[in-house]
């Protein structure tokens, strides 16, 4: 059983010497995240799989690997009691397979502390005296509290499997730590002894262990549970620390693990926390670009802070809207006010330079129609907008099925902005913006958008806007100019919808998608 090769040394070295290496204190992460680059951070805190990473020379053992090592410690056990003294072929070491990483000699110096603290009364007193036991297959002790979390844990049968090294006094002078193949334990005279598993231990590694902002841990890693209408139940696990908390969340093909802390937490755990429609945190606060700022990002959304504005949350359309317009760096700035509801679904928000009002609980699922083979821009609309209604569309669409192209589009759902003008009076605006994208091995030609903005009239669709925009020979495009004057701010229902048009080898083709539908706080002026 080759187990711990991820680790190999790490009690050799421990033995040599005595109290081990001090981890370096890096202090407050300060990254400095632009918002191009927000989602390429968010990655960073992505683990893929189930299987913790290493940590300081400890850890990286899967499910498997570490019941193996359960089953190779509980053989030497039942092989017969441990050996008071070196018995050559005697030793447990000499009836089971060694992991890879474990000296021979460590282990049976191992075997006969516990033989000796078993069988003489003096030892065992003068062991329980110190609070001291030793765990085989390493010869390192556990004591005092260490010992006490330790075996609460576990003890070798759990998921820390046995010392790496002994305990060590921290730089400062006041707590311990003892580290485990697979985890660690610290201990503070004001916090207590904690567990710290290798999730935890990567974040707070990063953050410059017990001599960073996070200070030491408060309690150990422990399951939470929220939900939200965009999630429905969430679950996830929490672990809490001096300066802030760690959290970690389950996504489809791993977790994500991201510290969270300050002011912005105490925004987070305002509105809710798990709870809240944000959901969990994704990655560590980040510096905005322009470096005035932080944000900690979330499964559905964010919370940006500003020395002048303090912390609130953006999410839903809105989010998507801001991000596109630059986000804090953008047209609108940063928030100063957290979304007000006017709908069950739909929110206004303010920002440094403007309003933006869009839906808070955006459909999920994005719906993209391939581009189909039309002799023009009618009998498209025919197609999409009515359906199979008369044999010439059902016969169009039957040919173009199979002649349909790698192209997409997408309209973002509609929205209203508030900017002010050059003599400050507010001037809000409905719209939206639609997008092609075509993956083909050329590049096509002519293309046009149309779109179309319609609200609710009386019980009937009246349009409020209807625009045109020629792009020339390009692959992707976003239609920039979907929008209307609003005369007023009576909440209306709308909905906008949106075709390109392309040429590819001579053939024109249409796509189309629309928009949710909202209520906005728009009147159109049909004067």
């Amino acid at each position: 059983m080759k187990l711990f090769s991820k680790a190999a040394g790490v009690i050799a070295a421990a033995l040599l010497v005595a109290g081990g290496i001090a981890p370096v204190a890096q202090g407050q992460a300060s990254q400095v995240v632009t918002p191009e680059d927000q989602d390429a951070y968010v990655q960073q805190f992505h683990h893929e799989g189930n299987t913790p990473p290493v940590v300081d020379g400890v850890g990286g053992y899967t499910e498997q690997e570490i019941a193996e090592i359960h089953e190779a410690i509980r053989q030497a056990q039942e092989s017969g009691a441990p050996n008071e003294e070196l018995i050559p072929g005697e030793m447990w070491s000499d009836k089971v397979e060694l992991p890879v990483t474990i000296d021979k000699a460590a282990a049976d110096e191992a075997e006969i502390a516990i033989a000796q603290q078993q069988s003489q009364p003096q030892t065992r007193g003068l062991a329980a005296a110190a609070a001291c036991q030793t765990f085989w297959p390493s010869p390192h002790q556990v004591c005092g509290a260490i010992l006490e979390r330790y075996i609460q844990q576990g003890a070798q049968f759990g998921w820390m499997l046995f010392p790496s090294e002994g305990q060590t006094l921290n730089p400062d002078g006041q707590g311990y730590r003892q580290r485990f193949m697979n985890g660690f334990v610290y201990w503070h005279p004001t916090t207590g002894a904690h567990a710290v598993n290798n999730y935890s231990a990567q974040v707070w590694e990063r953050n410059g262990w017990e001599s960073g902002w996070m200070g030491y841990p408060t309690g150990g890693e422990v399951p939470v549970n929220g939900s939200n209408p965009i999630d429905g139940e969430l679950s996830g696990w929490v672990q809490t620390f001096q300066g802030g908390r760690v959290y970690r969340s389950p996504v489809l093909d791993g977790f994500q693990v991201a510290s969270i802390n300050g002011l912005i937490l105490d925004k987070w755990l305002e509105l809710g926390g798990p709870d809240s429609d944000l959901g969990f945190p994704i990655a560590d606060e980040a510096v905005t670009a322009d470096g005035v700022g932080r944000f900690s990002v979330f499964q559905n959304g964010v919370v940006y802070w500003h020395p002048q504005h303090g912390a609130h949350p953006i999410l839903g359309d809105i989010y998507s809207i801001w991000r596109e317009e630059g986000a804090e760096s953008g047209e609108f700035g940063y928030p100063i006010g957290d979304p007000e509801k006017y709908t069950e679904n739909m929110a206004n928000q303010v920002f440094e330079k403007g309003e933006l009002a869009a839906n808070l609980y955006p459909n999920p699922l994005e719906a993209f129609i391939e581009f189909l083979p039309f002799a023009n821009l009618e009998e498209a609309i025919e197609y999409f907008e009515n359906g199979l209604s008369n044999s010439r569309v059902e016969a169009n669409s039957l040919n173009a099925k199979k002649d349909s192209i790698q192209c997409q589009s997408q309209s973002a759902n509609i929205h209203v902005r508030t900017k002010s003008d050059g003599v400050g009076i507010r001037v809000p605006k409905i719209g939206f913006k639609a997008r092609m994208d075509c993956d083909l091995p050329g590049t096509v030609s002519d293309v046009v958008g149309y779109g179309w903005i319609y609200y609710d009239y009386w019980g009937r669709w009246a349009q409020a806007a209807y625009a045109q925009q020629f792009f020339g020979n390009r692959n992707s495009v976003v239609q920039t100019n979907l929008e209307a004057g609003c005369s007023g701010e009576k909440n209306t229902l709308f909905w906008g919808t949106s075709y390109f048009q392309v040429t590819y080898e001579g053939q024109p083709y249409f796509g189309q998608s629309a928009t949710n539908y909202a209520y906005l706080p728009c009147t159109i002026d049909r004067s």
